[in-house]
This record gives structure tokens, C-alpha cells and sequence, in this order.
């Protein structure tokens, strides 16, 4: 897997080489080892996402095969008020969405609607009920903790 790490607290080595190293860990556990090694990954970390956006984090497909992205870009909220913990949990999320891509589980239709997996969803659907999202919150904590211990 190719990441490159760029943005906001470019200084922070610690931060930069801990999201690498986690980015790595979680497209191995989620992809495995042979699918992860063909993903580019940029990680882009934002001043203030969540006053701009409205959320801590995206996952984007920059690939030009939407059919079968392996290049992606995940946004991250990385203030000086977040922790490090906390970015590694919000990047866990956005693999997880990262691994929905690449399996094909999730699309997102220029038409407002999404696939998940083989059922059409609107854009009227509330945030807490997109399964795709379900799926990321339940698996960022366990996504975490694991790499946490194997990396301590």
C-alpha cells in the first residue's frame, strides 16, 4: 500500500507515521494483505473539517475506474484540539468506508443515491440509518484497539 500523508501538523512526525502505520494495519485487516498492497492512499488532514464540513472525516474515490477504485483520499478534522486516539478512530471509520469501495458494497451515484451492497438507498435516508455507516461505527473501536495493542 502506497500512503502519503500531508496537510495540517505537517511538523508532527509522530502524527504522520502513527496514521501511516495505522492505514496500513487497517487496509490489511479489512482488505487483506494481498488487496491492500495495490491501494493508494492519500491522507489529507484538514484545520477545522468539522466547522467547514460538518464531519471529522471523508473517504473519496480519486481513482479514474469507479468500478474498481484502488486510489482514494480520506479527510481528516486534525485541529489541535483532537487527539491523536482520536484521528486514529476516525481513520479506522473511513477505511472501513475505504474497504466498502474497494469491495464493491458501497457506491455512490452522481444521482444522490447510494448502492449498498444490492439495495438502492436515497438521499432522504437519515445519517444513523445508512447501513454503510452502521457497519464503519461498529468496527472503528475493534479496528482501533487492535492496532493499538499490536503496535505498543
Amino acid at each position: 500500500m502506497l500512503i502519503t500523508v500531508e496537510g495540517y501538523r505537517r511538523h508532527n512526525m509522530k502524527l504522520f507515521n502513527s496514521l501511516e502505520c495505522a492505514a496500513d494495519f487497517y487496509a490489511r485487516t479489512l482488505l487483506g494483505k494481498r488487496m491492500a498492497k495495490y491501494i493508494l492512499l492519500e491522507i489529507k488532514l484538514t484545520k477545522d473539517l468539522k466547522k467547514k464540513e460538518h464531519t471529522y472525516g471523508y473517504c473519496h474515490i480519486t481513482d479514474d475506474n469507479l468500478n474498481r477504485p484502488r486510489e482514494f483520499m480520506i479527510e481528516l478534522d486534525a485541529s489541535m484540539r483532537h487527539s491523536l486516539d482520536q484521528l486514529l478512530i476516525w481513520l479506522a471509520h473511513e477505511m472501513v468506508h475505504l474497504k466498502q469501495f474497494v469491495r464493491n458494497e458501497l457506491c455512490d451515484y452522481e444521482t444522490k443515491k447510494v448502492r449498498w451492497k444490492s439495495r438502492v438507498y436515497s438521499e432522504d435516508l437519515e445519517y444513523d440509518d445508512h447501513p454503510w455507516e452502521k457497519e464503519a461505527y461498529r468496527l472503528e473501536e475493534p479496528l482501533y484497539k487492535e492496532f493499538k495493542e499490536s503496535y505498543e
